[in-house]
């Protein structure tokens, strides 16, 4: 463990509730006694960039992060395991304590009923350090391992927001602890690891399989990538608010061999924006679940000449991404997208506001094959029925217009790859489609003289009352004014019966004359 009066650069320190880096330890010119420079994780807890009267002893990254101050101020250092011992062991004094403030409850609650019981059995298993199985040391000032081999099935360890400030701390953290299989890192910072230590320090983590480095200034992926080689069998992996911007495509090196092996990653809060980068995720192998949560995202895109009924070659075996608190200009592209991927089954998702939920609901439910959860709801049949259905009907009409030309049709099924499918579960939509042919209100008669046989073709409103047609028969076929009223028949071809129009004062199509039909007259 470093001592207080033996400080360096890069050691983590406290003051208060404000945690820093020690960036210098020296003299100040005109001052007397040693001052320690710190650069703050809070930028704005300090008071410079690490200049004090013209004379630059340090930089830091923020123009107020930096402070100089006495050693005495600093929080005393602790080694794990006596933060352990001070929050886990349970003393006949603290039991006392304990029982007089559960006792003072009972009282100020008036519960008379309220009992204390079990106190010695909790001390007991409190005391016994073997039986910890889940430790938490979060803001403790831990900068060093100490004597861990009383915790002997500690599984789960959580050393968040402490001192610790390089990996050979935390590399004897775990060598002592071979049943640890998960550590919690966050809000610490932490200088790289030389070449050299890779090595033997990626021996004491072979036991590893989560660690959590959220907000812990990492930087990039790169960083990210470096660090991989000491988790040799490390399956989940939070880089959680690290500033991490682009994904570059170096992940068929060796130095991203470790991660080969993940199958959770937490991305969440940082930069990641551009389509590319994600595509680059894409080439991790045994990948299962992507959190992109808040990352500033605009688009996704695979593969362009992927064909619609063919998936892409990356995120082989994804089947979990959240994409919640991302500028998404395109819901639909997007689906799109996620429709070319193996094995995805669960996605997250903000709505879009500018229609439904309901419709949102439809367009990723039509569009993703395999989906089975969406924002946690699990999708039945009978929605993804109706979903499909709902896009069937949706883009009919842009079916429609390119179903002749082999080239837009296919760029129709590239932007619309469920449609397809869907069709041949619901067939062509044409036939769906409403006639958008312009009603008329006229209809075509063949009028017939049945005593003479003379025929003629004449358009009349479908709304003409009989005793108005006899008349314009009367003209059309240059009748005797004086013959007696006409007897109107409809000529039912099919049943071939002459059917009686007796009503003068009523239309045509109160007898259901169709365009086409014949009128005889006798």
């Amino acid at each position: 463990m470093i001592l207080q009066n033996h400080l360096e650069q890069g050691v983590r320190v406290k003051v208060g509730q404000h945690f820093g880096t020690v960036r210098y330890v020296g003299e100040v010119p005109n001052t007397e006694g040693e001052w320690i420079g710190i650069e703050w994780d809070d930028p704005d807890r300090g008071k410079h960039s690490g200049s004090v009267n013209g004379v630059q002893y340090f930089q830091t990254r923020m123009p107020n992060a930096g402070s100089m101050i006495r050693g005495e101020k600093l929080t005393k250092f602790q080694t794990l395991e006596q933060a352990i011992v001070e929050k886990y062991i349970v003393t006949e004094n603290t039991l006392r304590v304990d029982s007089e403030m559960l006792r003072a409850v009972q009282k100020q609650l008036h519960a008379s009923l309220f009992e204390i019981v079990g106190m010695e059995k909790i001390g007991g298993k409190q005391s016994n350090l073997q039986q910890l199985v889940d430790v938490s040391v979060r803001y403790c000032p831990v900068n060093a391992a100490g004597d861990l081999s009383h915790f002997a099935n500690l599984q789960m360890l959580d050393v968040s927001s402490t001192l610790l400030w390089n990996w050979s701390q935390v590399g004897s953290i775990v060598e002592q602890i071979p049943s640890l299989h998960e550590l919690n890192l966050s809000n610490n910072r932490f200088v790289d690891p030389y070449e050299e230590q890779v090595g033997p320090l990626a021996q004491k983590f072979k036991n590893i399989r989560k660690i959590i480095l959220k907000n812990c200034a990492l930087g990039s992926w790169s960083a990210v990538v470096r660090l991989a080689r000491l988790w040799p069998a490390i399956e989940y992996l939070s880089v959680e608010q690290n500033g991490i911007e682009f994904v570059d495509d170096q992940l068929n090196g060796p130095h991203i061999l470790a991660l080969s092996r993940i199958k959770h990653l937490d991305l969440q809060n940082n930069a990641v924006r551009d389509a590319q980068s994600l595509h680059n995720l894409g080439h991790l192998p045994a990948l299962e679940e992507l959190l992109l949560n808040g990352n500033g995202l605009r688009e996704i895109r695979f593969a362009d000449d992927c064909p619609h009924n063919e998936k892409v070659d990356v995120f082989r075996n994804l089947r979990t991404i959240y994409l919640r608190d991302n500028p998404l200009q395109d819901q639909c592209a997007v689906f799109n997208e996620l429709d070319k991927l193996a094995r995805l089954e669960q996605v997250m998702i903000d709505p879009d506001p500018t229609v439904s939920y309901e419709e949102t609901v439809a367009r990723i439910v039509g569009s993703i094959a395999g989906l089975r959860v969406f924002n946690r709801s699990t999708i039945s049949e009978k929605l993804r029925r109706d979903s499909e259905c709902d896009m069937w009907k949706l883009y009919a009409n842009q079916w429609v217009e390119v179903r002749n030309d082999a080239q837009r049709l296919k760029a129709f099924f590239k932007t619309h790859r469920m449609y397809p499918r869907v069709m041949e579960r619901l067939g062509s939509p044409e036939y769906f489609l409403p006639d958008t042919r312009k009603a008329s209100n006229m209809i075509q008669l063949q009028l017939l003289n049945e005593k003479t046989g003379e025929r003629r073709d004449k358009k009349v409103p479908k709304r003409i009352n009989l005793h108005t047609l006899q008349n314009l028969i009367v003209k059309l076929f240059a009748l005797p004014d004086g013959d007696p009223a006409l007897a109107l028949y409809l000529l039912d071809r099919k049943r071939k019966v002459r059917i009686p129009l007796e009503h003068h004062a009523k239309s045509l199509d109160f007898y259901s004359v169709e365009d086409g039909d014949t009128i005889v007259f006798v």
